[in-house]
């Protein structure tokens, strides 16, 4: 069945909701933590523009890290005005904005539990 699947929604684990939610809020997304039966904070919704990630809580990173990640493809001119949003909301930029040999313009950062977060628009 073509055009069956609407979107696809990163899922990435967090140790503290509420930390990572205060994080993801400078990058300028909204949120929404999910209260579980019980009341556990296990959960959280996260939006900015049209594009969501989910965040689901655990009590360790398996190996001390995150292996996950999320790529997010920019509009052509937008990566530097994005960069320098973040940098001024004092997100802790890993490698900086600059072009990459897979003809993207890319700037990385990562959240903080290890999760990275990579933003490129094409170079051509």
């Amino acid at each position: 069945m073509p055009g069956a699947i609407l979107r696809v929604v990163p899922i990435l684990p967090a140790t503290d909701i509420s930390r990572s939610i205060a994080f993801y809020k400078l990058l300028g997304f909204s949120a929404r933590e999910y209260q579980g039966a019980g009341g556990g904070g296990g959960y959280a919704f996260l939006t900015r523009d049209t594009f969501d990630i989910h965040l689901y809580h655990v009590d360790e990173l398996a190996g001390g890290g995150s292996p996950s990640g999320v790529y997010f493809y920019l509009a052509p001119g937008t990566a530097a005005t994005l960069e320098a949003e973040f940098r001024s909301a004092s997100a802790p930029i890993l490698s900086p904005l600059a072009p990459r040999p897979w003809e993207l313009n890319e700037f990385v950062l990562s959240d903080p539990d290890g999760n990275l977060l990579r933003f490129g628009e094409p170079t051509a």
